[in-house]
């Protein structure tokens, strides 16, 4: 029963488990690509879920998001709109343990981590939005999704 010495096969992707990319950008961390899976408003809100992967290459990452350099931009309004934070000032986003204001994690060659936003919704008729992260360039004209 079974083979000695094979090696495991790779465990096959979860079902469901693979987000659509919306958008990806290489960062300013080597190897690391950050990718865009989600701009989804509901209600008053905007979500946005962005994907860390470390492509390789460059041994281990440790991507750094500071919630106070992270915005939305609608560039047809010349609108900025910030991270929300709670009654207490921390930020409503995937913190760091311990932390009210941002997000790291060490990210091995081969492995990924997934990050949320939340933002206040711009108007409706506003169908795309520019996201700022820091350490990479703009994610422009991304396509807002509803419901």
């Amino acid at each position: 029963p079974g083979m000695p010495g094979a090696a495991p096969a790779a465990p096959p992707p979860a079902p469901g488990g693979a987000a659509t990319v919306i958008a990806s950008t290489e960062t300013n961390w080597p190897g690391i690509v950050a990718e865009v899976t989600e701009m989804r408003r509901r209600g008053n809100t905007v979500t946005a879920r962005v994907r860390y992967r470390n492509a390789g290459g460059s041994g281990n990452q440790e991507p750094d998001v500071s919630y106070g350099e992270v915005y939305l931009m609608d560039a047809n309004n010349a609108r900025k709109y910030e991270v929300l934070r709670d009654e207490k000032g921390t930020y409503i986003a995937a913190n760091r343990s311990g932390w009210t204001n941002r997000w790291y994690a060490t990210i091995e060659p081969g492995q990924q981590q997934t990050i949320w936003i939340k933002f206040p919704a711009p108007p409706s008729d506003v169908r795309a939005i520019t996201l700022q992260l820091p350490n990479m360039p703009p994610f422009e004209d991304l396509a807002i999704q509803d419901g």
